[in-house]
């Protein structure tokens, strides 16, 4: 691809794209935690879903920084994109594009909620190439390049999990863990006895990676900002993540309603997991 450096030749990408997202995080993410006034929270276009100050000055200062480190390339951003949804056509584009979430879970962060993160990819040629998933809050950055892993700090990681269904933890929507919740009242049995959600992708990909998540399921649009940087990881650490319909692999430049990417341990739990929680 035309003017598209080499992954090789891009190590030094994961050290500075890591310290450009802590400097960004402590300037515009945590200097605002438990600060906001009302004017700084604006409503989107669903009931709940809003935008802060801190994620839109945040998202200028990383596109700016992340067209600094790699100046032939393109970005897609989240507050970018409700601005002008055309830019996820970008996805389809020659260029290295950037996926930049400044803020996920901005309704914990704007209810004072310590449970939000900062997340980036870069995609090349349609595939993740590398994720960084920040927890600004515990200071923990994970990072992860194709064929390389995943580390935090110097701590290459790899894939633990109960091999019981109902010793699972997973993540499932607010709508999804009543029912699976009333199944195991009735005593069903194979069924994972913990279930959350975080309201945040970074946060519950990061709990996936350490093992206190097991599995997680995401419908609705999967939006690059969301998904890039943590289905690449999951791959990385030899979990198995795929779009549920089809058993297809995820792709950052699919979104769109009506999805649903489900992600597990292996191939084996993901289909004994599917079973289990989604029969009729």
């Amino acid at each position: 691809m035309d003017g598209c450096p080499k992954i090789e030749s891009m190590n030094g990408l994961i050290r500075d794209v890591e310290e450009l997202m802590r400097a960004v995080a402590k300037d515009e993410i945590l200097s605002r935690f438990g600060q906001l006034h009302r004017h700084d929270i604006h409503a989107k276009d669903r009931p709940g879903d809003v935008v802060t100050v801190a994620d839109l000055e945040a998202e200028v200062r990383l596109i700016e920084g992340l067209s600094n480190l790699l100046p032939d390339s393109t970005q897609v951003g989240e507050e970018e994109c409700y601005r002008d949804p055309s830019v996820l056509k970008r996805l389809k584009g020659s260029k290295p594009v950037w996926t930049v979430d400044p803020l996920d879970g901005t309704n914990n962060f704007a209810k004072g909620k310590p449970c939000f993160a900062m997340i980036c990819a870069l995609v090349i040629d349609g595939k993740t190439e590398m994720g960084w998933i920040l927890d600004p809050i515990a200071d923990v950055c994970a990072t992860a390049q194709r064929g390389k892993g995943v580390r935090i700090v110097d701590r290459k990681l790899t894939m633990d999990a109960p091999k019981a269904i109902k010793d699972m933890t997973g993540s499932l929507g607010d709508m999804m863990r009543p029912k699976i919740q009333k199944r195991m009242k009735k005593g069903e049995p194979a069924l994972p006895r913990h279930l959350i959600r975080h309201h945040c992708c970074g946060r519950e990909y990061l709990d996936l990676l350490v093992g206190k998540l097991h599995f997680v399921h995401y419908g609705g649009k999967l939006m690059p900002w969301d998904h890039a940087a943590g289905v690449l990881m999951m791959e990385e650490v030899g979990a198995f993540a795929r779009i549920r319909k089809g058993k297809e692999a995820y792709d950052p430049a699919v979104h769109g309603q009506g999805a649903e990417l489900f992600i597990a341990p292996s191939e084996v739990a993901y289909d004994d997991l599917q079973q289990s929680l989604f029969k009729a």
